[in-house]
């Protein structure tokens, strides 16, 4: 019987010694993790500081697309399917990406009739 016990409490310190070991090099990890982020945004806001406006400015000239797929299913029967895809642009961007007029130039969409 102490043989059985000796065994199982050396494996019991061998299990509580890895698990000091992985936690402390999570530990390591994570801190390191942070040092480089914070340095990531110290050298962001030296370079340059964006404001929000031009933040949206950035994103409109250049369009951003959103696309997501939701498939809800029960014993692989699909009951729902949702999918999402949309384009944020402006308008005057859009026009001259496609050549297409988008404004509000018709008569139907006249802000005063004629």
């Amino acid at each position: 019987m102490t043989a059985e016990r000796d065994a199982i409490d050396r494996s019991r310190r061998a299990a509580a010694a890895r698990r000091e070991r992985t936690r402390a090099a999570y530990d390591a990890r994570r801190a390191a993790d942070r040092r480089r982020h914070d340095a990531s945004v110290r050298r962001a806001r030296l370079a340059r500081e964006v404001s929000l406006v031009d933040l949206v400015d950035r994103l409109l000239d250049g369009g951003v697309v959103i696309h997501g797929d939701i498939t809800i299913a029960v014993a692989d029967v699909d009951l729902l399917y949702v999918g999402l895809r949309a384009l944020v642009s402006s308008v005057e961007n859009m026009e001259r990406e496609l050549g297409a007029g988008l404004s509000a130039k018709g008569p139907a969409l006249a802000a005063t009739p004629r």
